[in-house]
C-alpha cells in the first residue's frame, strides 16, 4: 500500500505540504524541530507513528504554523458530508454573533427549557451522541447569551447554563480538530463565570481554557491556568462537586504539565487518585470524575511520557464496563490502542481496539489524529497475505482509502 493512494489527508502529507510550502529543506525543518533527519522524512512518508502531543507541537513550532495547520480541520475529510464537521460553521456564527453585552436579543424559551436543554446535550456529548449536539448547540448559545445578557431574574441561572454550554462545545470541537473554534467557546464560557463573579464557575470555565490549550498546543499555559484553578477548589472541602471539580483540574494540569516538561505529575495523580476515593462519582459539572477516570489521564500521561509499557499495563487492568460513558469509553479504546502500537507486535489487537472505538464513537474516531496516524503506518507495512481485511475495512471507515481502489 503506498501513501499515493491514500484519499484523507494525514499528519505526513500536511508536513510534508506545509514544510514545502514555508521553503525548507528536510534537514532545516527537522533542526528547527530539534529531531534527526531521518525521523522527518519518515513522518512526511508515514513510516513512523507520532505518538506524543509534544512532537506535534515540535513540528508544528517548526513550521510556523498552528497545531491546527497539522492536525485540525483538514480532518474534517475532503467529501465529508458527516452532520456533526457540519455543525462547526454554525456553532462558529453562533458563538460570533452573540454577546453578553447586547441586552436587545431575544429568547422565546424559559430558564428552565433552556437548562434542560443544556444537561440534555451535556450527556449526549457524554453518550457520544455528537449529532444530536452538533444540531442543537448553536440554538443553545443564542438563547443563553440572550437570556444572560438581560438584567432579569433568570440572568445568573443563564450564566452558569452557559458555561456548561461552553464546556461542552470545547470539548466537541476540540476532538473534531477545530482547536481554535474551542478556545473561542471556552473563553465565552470564562467570561460567563467572570460575571457570576464565584470561584467555583471560574474554576469550571478554567478547566474548558485549559483542555482548549493543550488542543491548540499551548500546554505550558495550559498547565498554568488549571492550576492556578485547582487553588480556588480546596481539598478541605465536604462538597462532593467541589472535590471533583478539583481532581479533574489536577488531573488536567498534570498532563499539560508533563507534555510541557514544566512540572512531575506524580503529586497531582496521588492527590486526584485520594479524591476519588472521597467522592461518589456524581458527574459532577458532566466531568465524569472516578477512579477510573484518574487511571485514563494516567495512560495519557504515559504515552507523553514515553512510558507505553505502563500505559498499556494500566489500560489492560482498567475495565471499561467502570467507564459509564461512551466518550470516555472511546477514549480509553484509543489510547490503549496507542500504546500497544507503540510497544509493537501487537497489530491485530490494536485493529481490534479501533474498531471497537469506531463502533462506539465513528466520528470521534474518524477525526483522532493518533487513530489516523496509527492505521496509516500498519498501511505501509501490512502485507497482502497477512491480509488485512479488518485493517483496510477500518481504514475505509476512517477516509484513509481511496474510494476507486
Amino acid at each position: 500500500m503506498q501513501q499515493g493512494s491514500e484519499s484523507g489527508v494525514t499528519l505526513g502529507t500536511a508536513t510534508r505540504r506545509l514544510r514545502r510550502w514555508r521553503g525548507m529543506t528536510v534537514e532545516q525543518a527537522a533542526g528547527l524541530a530539534g529531531m534527526s533527519k531521518g525521523y522527518w522524512s519518515k513522518i512526511e512518508n508515514g513510516y513512523v507513528t507520532v505518538e506524543r502531543r509534544s512532537t506535534l507541537t515540535k513540528i508544528a513550532n517548526a513550521l510556523r504554523v498552528s497545531l491546527s495547520d497539522l492536525t485540525g480541520e483538514q480532518h474534517l475529510l475532503a467529501g465529508s458530508s458527516d452532520e456533526v464537521s457540519g455543525a462547526i460553521p454554525d456553532i462558529r456564527l453562533a458563538l460570533l454573533q452573540s454577546s453578553l453585552d447586547d441586552a436587545s436579543q431575544e429568547c422565546e424559551r424559559s430558564i428552565l427549557a433552556l437548562k434542560s436543554e443544556t444537561t440534555r446535550l451535556a450527556v449526549a456529548r457524554q453518550s457520544a451522541e455528537l449529532a444530536t449536539v452538533g444540531r442543537a448547540m448553536p440554538a443553545l448559545l443564542v438563547d443563553l447569551h440572550a437570556v444572560a445578557a438581560s438584567d432579569g431574574p433568570a440572568r445568573a441561572e443563564a450564566l452558569r447554563s452557559l458555561v456548561l454550554a461552553c464546556q461542552v462545545t470545547t470539548m466537541l470541537v476540540k476532538n473534531l480538530g477545530a482547536t481554535d473554534l474551542a478556545w473561542i467557546a471556552a473563553e465565552r464560557g470564562h467570561e460567563a463565570a467572570m460575571r457570576l463573579d464565584d470561584p467555583v464557575w471560574i474554576a469550571a470555565s478554567e478547566f474548558a481554557r485549559s483542555q482548549a490549550l493543550i488542543g491548540l498546543g499551548a500546554f505550558a499555559r495550559a498547565e498554568a491556568l488549571a492550576r492556578q484553578a485547582v487553588e480556588m477548589l480546596p481539598n478541605s472541602v465536604d462538597s462532593t462537586e467541589l472535590l471533583e471539580l478539583r481532581g479533574n483540574t489536577l488531573l488536567t494540569s498534570a498532563f499539560a504539565g508533563a507534555v510541557a516538561e514544566t512540572a512531575d505529575p506524580a503529586a497531582a495523580i496521588t492527590e486526584a487518585t485520594e479524591l476519588a476515593a472521597r467522592t461518589e462519582a456524581s458527574n459532577a459539572f458532566f466531568l465524569a470524575f472516578s477512579q477510573a477516570n484518574v487511571d485514563q489521564w494516567r495512560i495519557s500521561i504515559a504515552m507523553e511520557t514515553e512510558d507505553p509499557i505502563l500505559a498499556a499495563q494500566v489500560a489492560r487492568d482498567l475495565d471499561p464496563e467502570r467507564i459509564p460513558f461512551a466518550s470516555r469509553r472511546t477514549g480509553l479504546l484509543i489510547d490503549h490502542a496507542r500504546a500497544l502500537a507503540a510497544l509493537r507486535g501487537h497489530d491485530l489487537e490494536v485493529i481490534e481496539l479501533l474498531q471497537q472505538a469506531y463502533r462506539l464513537a465513528p466520528t470521534r474516531t474518524q477525526h483522532d489524529i493518533f487513530v489516523r496516524e496509527i492505521v496509516t503506518e500498519l498501511l505501509l507495512r501490512a502485507r497482502r497475505d497477512a491480509g488485512g481485511r479488518d485493517l483496510r475495512f477500518l481504514a475505509d471507515r476512517i477516509g484513509l482509502l481511496d474510494p476507486r481502489r
